[in-house]
């Protein structure tokens, strides 16, 4: 077993600390929202110190970011505006990568969507809405009850008219028409480890058990911005 480290309530407050130090942030955060990408945040120049947003996608930064043009940027990752100017000068704003903070060994990253592009032994605490995939019944029993085993079928939605899953209301199985199950993809809350080697391409996968997961100490946090 190996420890996985996180950032817990306790650990963002000393961060919030250390970066007012380094950066002049008041000791607040303002969480601002979600945008999809780098290009989707707003100009920072017209940001308040500590307004905080959440990427969903990976990309590269820009000029505006403390870490300079061209650092990789994780999906997930946090940015908070920050002033790098000094204490009296006129303000110089720019994003600051929350998330790119910790280069800690075998920590645990945490977010609302998925990585991207993980690598074997990533560590992820899913922190999105739960997901689901509906997977076809294969050759159903000619005895089953659809609707009791809680199968679903598809349907239109009339608003978008797009397919949709909804559960089926057939007491019988009905020759020619397919059945889904409904299982679970993603879980909020679930910590998940990357498994290059499962399936074709890599999977995720879920774990109950296994890896212990501890805070990253104080003492760890303060010695990054030293």
């Amino acid at each position: 077993m190996a420890n996985k480290k996180y950032l817990d309530y306790a650990g963002l407050d000393v961060l919030v600390e250390e970066i007012d130090k380094k950066y002049g942030l008041r000791g607040a955060l303002y969480f601002r929202g979600t945008v999809p990408t780098i290009s989707n945040l707003p100009t920072v120049a017209g940001c308040t110190v500590g307004d905080m947003y959440n990427v969903e996608n990976e990309g590269v930064t820009t000029a505006d970011f403390v870490e300079g043009a061209g650092h990789e940027f994780k999906a997930g990752d946090n940015v908070v505006a920050v002033n790098i100017a000094p204490e009296g000068d006129p303000a110089v704003m720019k994003w600051d990568i929350l998330g790119g903070i910790f280069v800690l060994k075998d920590k645990l990253t945490f977010g609302s969507s998925m990585p991207l592009n993980p690598e074997n032994g990533d560590t992820f605490l899913y922190l999105g809405d739960t997901t689901y995939i509906y997977n076809e019944v294969l050759n159903p029993p000619v005895d089953a009850n659809p609707a009791a085993e809680g199968w679903y079928e598809t349907g239109i939605d009339p608003e978008s008219g797009e397919v949709i899953y909804v559960p089926t209301e057939d007491q019988t199985v009905e020759q020619g028409k397919t059945y889904y199950t409904k299982d679970e993809q993603y879980v909020k809350g679930v910590i998940y480890v990357w498994s290059s080697s499962a399936g074709p391409s890599g999977s995720w996968i879920a774990q109950s058990s296994g890896d212990i997961m501890v805070p990253i100490t104080d003492a760890e946090i303060r010695i990054l911005f030293q």
